[in-house]
């Protein structure tokens, strides 16, 4: 028979996504569920919606409490769960089709304490694996392993992605911390230390929202107040004094040093900018005294951008620091970068740094239409910080073969919409002719790409499809279809496939359709 999994969803203030939330994992094809929906004090139309969905389906629990916040709620739903399996689910995020069965499958055939799976961001025009989980290679291969094995493992503090085995839950304890941000750093990290096995899928189990206007300067500064900063750093101090005395290998504690580094550089430093300006003096000194208990050593296996910000932080350079902040919260005023070419070039106090690599262009197509054989695509080109015309390159790789790539035919004019830098925003227009595509096989794909110059100093893009695009398919030559189309992860590929009587009824389908 199979394994109960209570879900425990804390509500609040989420009446415009609560729907989607509870329609995504209701319609799992594993059906064994328990959803247990506690409204946390929402004075949105959220109970509305709970009690709805409660009397449409009895796998839904409802529950309501006072304002107590996250880690509170998620512990209620812990102690009111049944279920052999409890997973934690947002409720303005998304389960993808499957997910549930494949977490239990996992956890079953490994008899793990908990199953993990990848995670996609999620934003109204596309989906992408987070930074972190893309730079330590996290949920490549699915596989049976420890902590010990793939201690990167602790480079993932998310609780929703994984299927927690509720009795292992209640043996060691294992509780959100209440009343604090970052509630999940200690439940992750020792959950992930105490297991035994951990069964690891390479699908994705969890679509993590970003909510609309998440990254603005405003909301950003009020997650940079200095409560905020202080609960990061005592939440990571108190798993590094555990680890201490629990006697954790050290290859484990290098791991969560090391991420301890990368949370700070990243998630409070980059942003000092936006740290109140009576807080700075406190911020400087908590941040300075928290990386110093940090062996130096761990410095060193920083990425290049985070070594920067470490380097300005431990030598007091916090004009710089701040300098570095404005450029990557788009917050200046007027021009802080110059454009050397295609280098730009922040100038600090005493020195100047090379952003060039930190640098990503950005291509949104909007428009896509037919003239009569080719395609012409309209949309906006973002050149972070250009200050004048850059020598940028659109071209098509195809995934069938290493031949060269194929350069596409592109024009792009500034915005003129007064920007501090006059040519970062871009109208941008491509004519693509599906004739020029090379077709090896039956069917052949190519990704699209936008690149700075030609000296590798700048991380190629790939170009997005925006979600109102149209796709119109083109019969070239009477041999074969072409179409552009919009991929999972909201990026634009073209596909060439030769006409055949099975393909052209599934293009006359599909259009009927």
């Amino acid at each position: 028979m199979p394994k109960l999994v209570s879900v425990v969803i804390p509500v609040y203030n989420a009446a415009s996504y609560l729907e989607d939330c509870l329609n995504s994992i209701l319609g799992q094809d594993y059906e064994q569920l328990e959803l247990i929906v506690i409204n946390d004090g929402s004075p949105d139309d959220s109970e509305e919606i709970i009690r709805k969905f409660a009397e449409k389906d009895s796998r839904v629990r409802p529950f309501a409490q006072e304002n107590h916040g996250l880690g509170y709620t998620r512990n209620r739903g812990i102690s009111l769960s049944s279920g052999e399996y409890v997973f934690f689910l947002d409720s303005d995020d998304l389960v993808p089709s499957g997910a549930i069965k494949t977490l239990v499958e996992s956890a079953e055939a490994a008899n793990a304490d908990f199953a993990v799976g990848k995670v996609h961001r999620l934003t109204e025009e596309r989906r992408y694996v987070p930074v972190r989980h893309k730079e330590f290679n996290l949920y490549e291969k699915s596989e049976a392993t420890s902590l010990l094995e793939h201690p990167e493992l602790l480079q993932d503090s998310i609780a929703c992605n994984k299927l927690w085995r509720r009795d292992f839950l209640i043996k060691h304890g294992l509780n959100f911390t209440v009343g604090k941000y970052y509630e999940d750093l200690a439940f992750t990290l020792r959950g992930a230390v105490l297991a035994d096995k951990i069964a690891v899928t390479s699908k994705p189990v969890y679509l993590w929202r970003v909510r609309e206007g998440e990254d603005s300067p405003s909301i950003t500064q009020q997650q940079m107040k200095l409560e905020n900063t202080r609960d990061r750093l005592n939440a990571l101090l108190q798993n590094r004094g555990w680890l201490a005395e629990t006697g954790a290998n050290d290859r484990i504690e290098a791991e969560h040093d090391l991420k301890a580094l990368l949370d700070v550089l990243r998630l409070h430093a980059i942003k000092y900018e936006l740290v109140p300006q009576q807080e700075r003096a406190e911020w400087e000194q908590m941040v300075l005294s928290f990386l110093k208990q940090i062996p130096e050593s761990t410095a060193e296996r920083l990425p290049n951008k985070e070594k920067l910000l470490y380097e300005m932080l431990t030598k007091g350079r916090f004009r710089d620091l701040q300098l570095f902040s404005q450029m990557h919260t788009n917050t200046e005023t007027s021009p802080i970068v110059r454009q050397d070419g295609m280098r730009f070039i922040l100038q600090g106090e005493q020195q100047q740094y090379d952003v060039t690599p930190f640098l990503k262009p950005v291509v949104v197509i909007r428009s896509v239409k037919t003239d009569p054989s080719k395609w012409m695509l309209e949309g906006e080109l973002t050149v972070p910080k250009a200050s004048m015309p850059v020598n940028g390159m659109l071209y098509a790789a195809s995934r069938d073969s290493h031949s060269s790539n194929l350069r596409l035919a592109f024009s792009a004019k500034p915005q003129g919409d007064g920007s501090v830098y006059p040519f970062e925003r871009q109208i941008i227009n491509v004519e693509l002719d599906p004739g020029l595509f090379p077709l090896e096989k039956n069917a052949t794909v190519y990704d699209v790409y936008y690149s700075i110059g030609d000296s590798g100093r700048h991380l190629p893009a790939r170009v997005r499809l925006h979600p109102s695009a149209k796709s119109p398919s083109i019969l070239t030559d009477g041999i074969a279809f072409s179409s552009v189309y919009r991929t999972n992860n909201g990026n634009l590929s073209l596909k060439r496939q030769k006409l055949t009587a099975k393909s052209l009824i599934k293009k006359l389908i599909k259009k009927l359709l």
